[in-house]
């Protein structure tokens, strides 16, 4: 039984997981763990967490440890849980968006015994911070793990947890995850990212510049408002992948780019029907 739920990392993602758990059974006792004092004291104050206490004093009495950091930060935390004692029964699981980093480090766990289970919820918002987070955040989102060494008892109950979420449960292997993944969401940040500061310098000397920036624009570009720090630990996670699509995406571009200069009315119609089609298709 999971009584006792520490997470690590009280952010849009932890905190949403700490509401999602407690609609599904107040009593389970959910402890946080955060750098950020505000954002921890925050869920305490409005009882979405029962307390908040150190990560490695509070580890050993888990039963579920969710790691709800950066990448960067979840590497780090399961080699320190790795030198600590931990319960029989414990279940340890993340919600990074690279899994094989991840699910390689964890092989420090799994030799000692202690189940890892892989996660990913594919959900997530422009806005941050504990404050932002929801019940409703992942709803009807596909929610990856990557199965490791935790039992089928571990599993059903970890998803009974968070049934309340109302996600779509999908087993993944990490090398595929990691680049579905990099095509659907690390590749269109660092789109994105390149747009907003391409533009930017582009309109650094006109008066109005990025002013009259309307809905296309901020619509196209609205994740790069992301947190810089969560994006560059995952663009250095997932490096190799992440550098192999954009050089598919860069030929891609170039073939738009020569279409525009050659006049070519048919290529430049045949790319924005195809687009306008598939991006129709994800509403359905």
């Amino acid at each position: 039984m999971m009584t006792t739920v520490l997470i690590s990392g009280l952010g849009l993602i932890g905190s949403s997981i700490a509401r999602i758990i407690k609609a599904g059974d107040a009593t389970v006792e959910i402890i946080g763990s955060d750098p950020d004092d505000n954002s921890a004291q925050f869920l305490v104050d409005h009882q979405i967490i029962d307390q908040r206490a150190d990560f490695a004093q509070t580890a050993p009495q888990a039963d579920l440890i969710i790691l709800a950091g950066p990448v960067s930060v979840i590497l780090s935390q399961i080699d320190e849980l790795a030198q600590l004692k931990l319960k029989e029964q414990v279940l340890v699981t993340d919600v990074g968006s690279t899994k094989q980093s991840i699910m390689t480090e964890a092989k420090r766990l799994t030799h000692k015994g202690v189940a890892f289970l892989g996660g990913h919820p594919m959900a997530g918002s422009h806005l941050t911070g504990s404050r932002n987070g929801s019940i409703d955040l992942f709803n009807g989102s596909k929610y990856f793990l990557v199965t490791g060494s935790q039992t089928k008892q571990q599993l059903r109950d970890f998803e009974q947890l968070l049934d309340s979420a109302n996600v779509d449960w999908t087993e993944i292997t990490a090398e595929t995850h990691d680049k579905l993944v990099s095509e659907l969401s690390h590749l269109p940040h660092v789109v994105a990212a390149t747009l907003v500061n391409s533009v930017a310098d582009g309109l650094a000397h006109d008066p109005v510049g990025l002013k009259a920036a309307a809905g296309g624009f901020k619509s196209t570009t609205r994740i790069a408002a992301l947190d810089p720090k969560m994006w560059t630990a995952i663009m250095m996670s997932n490096s190799q992948v992440i550098a192999q699509e954009l050089a598919t995406f860069k030929t891609a571009l170039s073939h738009f780019e020569q279409a525009i200069q050659d006049q070519d009315e048919a290529a430049i119609y045949a790319a924005f029907a195809k687009a306008q089609r598939i991006r129709k298709s994800l509403d359905d």
